[in-house]
């Protein structure tokens, strides 16, 4: 069993974190529709790193797909459990989990691994996933990017909502120096006849693309290609600030 580090920031907001809209996820799947899974048998196996609340899962799976995902929080994989009873998802570490090369392809959306916050570590989680596809399978992972994110994160922002039992507001900054934004989430939510807060920060690294596309040549990947997902896939309702990478084992 490999080491894991538990993922107790992301506990804090599972089981609020499908109320943020999930209509994203249709989306996802659309754009992993025309890079990937045209690609790939109909009854493929696919590796979800980072799946969160297995809201894409559940979507291939609806598509015939087989899906095992891995996520380093226990509260947003029970959440998972819920939404896609018929995927495995496994409590893992993205720096270090250890799977047999069994997919023939693996993904990972929203940025999740923008929360490794140095090359090494990226790098680490990119040999996992290269280890674990069969021969020529495909990677397709989306990040925000330094191109895309600088001026946009530079700028204090917040956002929230407002949901039945629960309120919550996000407030962002950015470290330009050490190129790492600051995402502080606090949350009142309704409980026991009264509301109780909570209060979480995540950190995410900014990488660039030169530098994520030699992370993944240097663990092996290759045939590796950038799209923009506004500008090549004209997915317009799509925020601007990530990238997303294909790439073949």
């Amino acid at each position: 069993m490999s080491s894991i580090t538990r993922n107790t920031n992301h506990d804090t907001i599972a089981s609020m974190y499908d109320l943020k809209g999930i209509e994203r996820h249709d989306i996802v799947i659309d754009c992993l529709e025309k890079l990937i899974l045209n690609q790939i048998p109909p009854e493929a196996h696919i590796f979800d790193l980072g799946c969160g609340t297995g809201q894409v899962a559940k979507r291939l799976l609806n598509r015939g797909y087989q899906v095992t995902g891995i996520d380093s929080s226990a509260d947003m994989l029970n959440c998972a459990r819920q939404n896609a009873p018929n995927a495995e998802f496994i409590v893992d570490d993205a720096r270090y989990f250890q799977l047999p090369p069994t997919f023939h392809a693996a993904i990972s959306t929203d940025g999740v691994l923008n929360y490794l916050l140095t090359l090494e570590e990226l790098t680490n989680s990119l040999q996992n996933v290269y280890n674990a596809l069969l021969t020529n399978g495909l990677f397709a992972l989306e990040m925000y990017i330094e191109e895309g994110c600088e001026s946009s994160w530079h700028e204090n922002s917040d956002g929230g909502g407002v949901e039945e039992n629960n309120v919550w507001v996000d407030i962002w900054s950015y470290d330009q120096e050490n190129k790492v934004g600051r995402k502080a989430t606090t949350r009142f939510q309704w409980l026991n006849g009264q509301w109780q807060r909570s209060d979480v920060t995540f950190l995410l690294k900014l990488y660039s693309k030169f530098e994520i596309q030699a992370a993944l040549e240097k663990v092996g990947f290759r045939e590796i290609k950038i799209y923009d997902l506004q500008q090549d896939l004209g997915l317009d309702n799509l925020i601007s600030e990530t990238a997303c990478f294909v790439c073949r084992k």
